[in-house]
């Protein structure tokens, strides 16, 4: 992970010392961006039989609350809302063999916006909701529903004003590692 956390440092600096800044374009107030990813599931003793996949919706609320002299009036705030589900095969000596796991997660979002590179919004951010297990075959447990939370951080590149690509990680997952490791997708802004 830290090799990952340098690299991507490493890119940002380059590109920022490289870019033509203007101030805050993306996720300013009144703007919804709607991204759709595919991650890749903390499976831990379970097999994945389906990755993640994601839809989030995030309204602009506040921007240009920061004067910065290299990049403009910047920084943003949004919220928003995460949906995702994937699905698992697990096996459980005592409930006598596999049987499969749906997971679905739903979270409320708030991420704060800061632009270094013209069309690249890097953002972070806090997310808290909860995680619903369902069995998928015949197992002896019913639905079960915990919290699940935690920071994200990640980037969106738009290569027009409506349409771009994104990536996103989390920092810290406070549910023993149930949302993606990693995710990728496209974004539309509105």
């Amino acid at each position: 992970m830290k090799k990952v956390l340098i690299f991507i440092v490493s890119v940002l600096a380059f590109a920022t010392a490289n870019a033509k800044v203007g101030g805050i374009q993306y996720a300013t107030p009144g703007d919804f961006s709607l991204g759709i990813m595919l991650g890749v599931p903390p499976a831990g003793d379970a097999d994945g039989k389906m990755p993640m996949i994601s839809i989030d919706g995030n309204w602009g609320v506040t921007s240009g609350f920061i004067n910065t002299s290299a990049f403009g009036q910047n920084g943003a705030i949004d919220l928003g809302f995460y949906y995702g589900i994937c699905a698992y095969e697990k096996d459980v000596p005592h409930f006598n063999g596999e049987f499969g796991i749906l997971q679905n997660t739903v979270l409320f979002r708030a991420a704060f916006h800061f632009q270094f590179v013209e069309n690249l919004d890097v953002y972070g951010g806090l997310a808290n909701g909860v995680n619903i297990w369902s069995p998928t075959d015949d197992a002896d447990f019913d639905t079960d529903v915990k919290y699940a939370g935690g920071m994200f951080f990640g980037g969106k590149y738009y290569f027009s004003d409506v349409f771009g690509v994104k990536a996103e990680f989390p920092v810290f997952d406070w549910n023993e590692g149930n949302l993606p490791m990693f995710s990728a997708g496209v974004s539309f802004n509105f």
